[in-house]
């Protein structure tokens, strides 16, 4: 029985079947690496915490101005309200006056350059977050194309599990053997064609008995060179 031409199609399977399985652990790893998102994300939520806590303070300051604006009128009323008829104490309220309206006046300044820090933070963050989403749509819509392929791939794959599954009963076992063994020591190319008097693989010329042997495909016949099955393909 002439095995050698199964065994051609059982390699080109099984070399078929490595290509996926290889390209779906590099789609397994793509899948799996998000360190560009993972880097964006980290950078918006350094920004947004610069910016939360200089929010906090405008809102502070602004309250102290407010409480202070409304001290200065409340004492302004009661300074020329004629209520209070002793010196001393109309004199405390003006220097009270002067003081909260110095106090505003620093306050104010502080409140500016922290407006400013805010602007600043918030177009840093504003940056940021576009960054983000431009990413994550991009990782997105990248990931979907790799599960489509990542499907396709296992669907050929199972075809081919199929295919293989359905040849191998034309093989037999020392044969099946025999390949196997040579496949583990022949980098998966266990089998290589007769072209022009030489192994497609090592490129090795052959002797006459063994180009005549392949031909006549009557048994397993190896390369005088490398050792893998040689079959000879016309045409």
């Amino acid at each position: 029985m002439i095995q050698a031409s199964e065994l051609y199609r059982l390699q080109e399977i099984d070399l078929q079947v490595q290509q996926k399985h290889k390209r779906l652990e590099e789609i397994a790893a793509q899948l799996a690496d998000n360190k560009a998102l993972t880097e964006a994300q980290t950078q918006v939520e350094a920004d947004q915490q610069v910016l939360t806590p200089l929010q906090a303070k405008v809102r502070k300051l602004e309250g102290e101005i407010q409480t202070n604006t409304a001290k200065v009128r409340d004492t302004d009323e009661t300074l020329y309200s004629g209520r209070v008829k002793n010196p001393k104490e109309l004199q405390d309220m003006q220097h009270e006056i002067q003081s909260l309206k110095k106090r505003n006046q620093e306050l104010e300044d502080t409140l500016l350059e922290t407006m400013l820090s805010v602007d600043e933070a918030d177009t840093a963050l504003k940056a940021s977050t576009a960054k983000l989403d431009t990413l994550r749509a991009q990782f997105e819509l990248a990931n979907q194309s790799l599960i489509d392929e990542q499907k396709r791939l296992k669907s050929e794959g199972s075809a081919l599990l199929k295919s293989r599954e359905q040849l191998l009963p034309t093989i037999e076992a020392e044969t099946l053997r025999i390949y196997n063994n040579l496949r583990r020591t022949k980098n998966n190319h266990a089998v290589a064609v007769l072209n022009n008097q030489s192994c497609s693989v090592c490129r090795v010329q052959q002797n006459m008995n063994v180009i005549q042997a392949v031909r006549k495909g009557e048994g397993l016949t190896y390369c005088s060179s490398c050792g893998r099955i040689l079959i000879y393909r016309s045409g």
